[in-house]
């Protein structure tokens, strides 16, 4: 028998063992909670020495037990990724990363994924992977796979916690951390809102604002949204000077979630556009039309940029009061680095029409900018500079 003979005859028996190639992979993990939850399961994703630099995948699940809302992963952050979703269906959620084909998604947590349970919820539920596809830096299609999550529901398992410090998000960066006078923040928690039976849901109305309060050390916060499982508000000036504060959720008037979290002088951060926390900020060119790749700024014109956690004001800030003709200015110094240069700020305070806590800063692009569809733009309050990611279009 020749070599290739008895190669192939080993093989046959399984005693010698062909290598195997193993392709990226995004996989969700095993977790445990008692109902009315809400619990962190982190989608991982895995390249196993691929190139991949975009990722779209589906995840089914049972609607009438869980809610999902979803937050940009450190890994696909730090390779300036954004991520976009969409409802195919009452029970199934497409989920796009992508940026950039040239910066490749690094090892690690792509996707926050904030699991609320419903409080009746009993049993094992499956969170499926679906429709996975992967492409290089060349747009070419790279196999991968997935890994299904469960989540076992049993009412004995642990205490019931409706919100997470990880739920506490920046509303621009949609990152946790400490928070700051005036600062629009997202909650994402487990029944922390009302539903109403007239109102479909992520619709709400008046009524549903009326019947939900967040409250700072028992100052009541401003509300600009509420559903069964997101509340956006900002967070009262009356925390300036502590450094901690204790935030508590009311629904019809009973407390259903507290936390104490730490205070900050400021937390910068610019909104985006595809509020993400990452890529095209909410900037407006000279003309006022919206800077996005198509439609760049030119160099040496002046920007808008909207973003929110500047801090206590001069004069000091009124809760959910919307800026008129008297704009109040933030007490720290604002910065902007554009392109890695200093730019120099023209106006930085509240921003006409909107509720306070929205920070309008108009900055003179340098000449000596980099021109292209992404130059990144850098936003520094007092001590505290915003995380990177956020970019605008320069000619």
């Amino acid at each position: 028998m020749n070599s290739l003979g008895l190669k192939t005859a080993l093989l046959g028996a399984g005693l010698i063992y062909a290598p195997v190639a193993l392709s990226s992979q995004v996989s969700l993990s095993n977790q445990s909670a008692p109902p009315g939850t809400s619990i962190l399961v982190p989608i991982a994703f895995a390249s196993e020495d691929s190139a991949i630099s975009g990722v779209q995948f589906d995840l089914e699940y049972d609607i009438g037990t869980i809610n999902l809302s979803a937050t940009l992963g450190d890994a696909a952050r730090n390779s300036e990724k954004s991520l976009y979703a969409a409802n195919l269906a009452p029970n199934k959620r497409r989920f796009l990363i992508i940026g950039f084909n040239q910066n490749l998604i690094a090892d690690g947590i792509v996707i926050n994924l904030f699991v609320n349970l419903n409080q009746n919820a009993v049993g094992v539920y499956t969170i499926k992977l679906s429709n996975l596809v992967a492409t290089d830096h060349a747009g070419q299609s790279v196999p991968i796979t997935g890994m299904d999550g469960t989540v076992m529901v049993q009412p004995s398992v642990g205490q019931v916690v409706r919100l997470l410090p990880e739920g506490v998000l920046n509303g621009g960066s949609l990152l946790s951390g400490p928070v700051a006078p005036g600062e629009i923040i997202t909650l994402f928690g487990s029944g922390i809102g009302p539903v109403s039976a007239q109102q479909p849901l992520g619709s709400p109305s008046t009524t549903l604002l009326a019947a939900s309060r967040v409250l700072f050390d028992g100052t009541p916060a401003p509300l600009l949204y509420a559903a069964p499982n997101q509340i956006n508000a900002v967070v009262p000036y009356k925390v300036d000077g502590k450094t901690t504060t204790q935030l508590q959720v009311e629904s019809q008037g009973q407390v259903i979630a507290g936390l104490a979290l730490s205070v900050a002088t400021a937390v910068p951060a610019i909104f985006t556009l595809g509020a993400s926390g990452v890529g095209p900020g909410a900037i407006l060119n000279q003309d006022s039309s919206l800077n996005t790749p198509l439609n760049p700024a030119d160099r040496g014109s002046v920007v808008s940029v909207f973003a929110t956690g500047a801090g206590q004001t001069d004069p000091p800030g009124t809760d959910g009061q919307v800026a008129g003709a008297n704009l109040p200015t933030p007490l720290l110094r604002v910065a902007v680095q554009i392109g890695g240069m200093d730019a120099q700020v023209l106006y930085a305070g509240d921003a006409p029409g909107l509720i306070s806590g929205v920070l309008q800063v108009n900055v003179l692009v340098p000449l000596g900018a980099p021109s292209g569809p992404a130059v990144p733009i850098v936003l520094t309050i007092g001590p505290a500079e915003g995380p990177a990611g956020v970019v605008l279009a320069l000619n």
